[in-house]
């Protein structure tokens, strides 16, 4: 499909439309899973299907491993490929956005270790959920792009669009998450609005400081995260501020939500004298 045909399709209003002209999107699912996806979330058909039960399938695959790497250098987020198979790729869905191996610079092949012969397809952004036994649950489980790796790649706003092309092709109707509150993701999963603290500490994770959210998904929240200019979401006043390195705070607030009291993270954080602090609200 040529550039001129991706600029004639049908996208969403965005922050950053040039996305959808130069980028192709593709999906990894096992052929049972893909006639449960949407074909063309906000009208932008899927163009590449990624087979995991397929040997084919490799060289793809390694790169989305090496995807990790290139967004989060080695001590970032690092996933056996046994662990990307067992609890997304064949569960569900991986989502994103990619390029052909020949419109890659010199450089961007190095960060991706790509030999001479290399052919196919190149992941520039991720975004991989895991269905819940709640219908029309889904577990966010990682989120990539390429946008701050390469910068002159001209790729901001990417993360976001490629999470809300991706709920919406998942058929997503709720979804829960887990990130940490020094996370810079969280300026990103609150563009789909208020998120519901269902913990605020998390012993139960390998970092307590994480704290689980979740929000309904809808047409607006979607719009919303693509960066919809006619789209304004509802947001309440915080009631209160925590900061991402208050752990007693984060305790104290646990306590709270354990004994039936509900709130939510109003909006993304901000940084007060180089400290990160989160804007909350109790809604009941």
């Amino acid at each position: 499909m040529s550039d001129e045909m991706h600029e004639a399709r049908a996208a969403p209003p965005s922050k950053n439309p040039s996305l959808f002209a130069r980028l192709k999107t593709y999906v990894v699912a096992t052929p049972a899973n893909a006639e449960r996806l949407e074909q063309a979330p906000f009208g932008v058909p899927i163009d590449v299907q990624i087979d995991p039960l397929r040997v084919a399938s490799e060289a793809f695959l390694d790169r989305l491993q090496r995807l990790d790497v290139v967004t989060f250098g080695p001590e970032g987020l690092p996933m056996d490929k046994w662990v990307a198979f067992d609890c997304a790729q064949l569960p569900g869905f991986t989502y994103g956005f990619c390029l052909p191996v020949e419109q890659l610079e010199e450089r961007e092949r190095a960060a991706f270790e790509l030999p001479d012969d290399a052919e196919g397809w190149v992941p520039v952004s991720t975004y991989i959920a895991i269905p819940m036994f709640e219908d029309g649950c889904w577990f966010g489980h990682n989120l990539a792009s390429l946008n701050r790796a390469f910068p002159w790649r001209g790729l901001h706003h990417l993360a976001s669009v490629t999470k809300a092309m991706a709920l919406r092709a998942f058929g997503c109707q709720r979804f829960i998450g887990a990130t940490q509150w020094t996370s810079m993701a969280l300026h990103i999963h609150t563009r789909f609005g208020p998120l519901t603290l269902d913990t605020a500490y998390t012993p139960a994770h390998s970092k307590p400081e994480t704290l689980t959210y979740s929000f309904t998904v809808t047409e607006e929240s979607l719009r919303a995260a693509l960066g919809d200019p006619a789209v304004e979401l509802a947001r309440p006043s915080a009631d209160f501020e925590l900061s991402a390195e208050d752990v007693e705070g984060m305790q104290r607030l646990q306590r709270r939500i354990e004994e039936g009291e509900r709130y939510v993270l109003v909006n993304r954080p901000r940084v007060v004298e180089g400290h990160i602090v989160h804007p909350i609200a109790r809604v009941g």
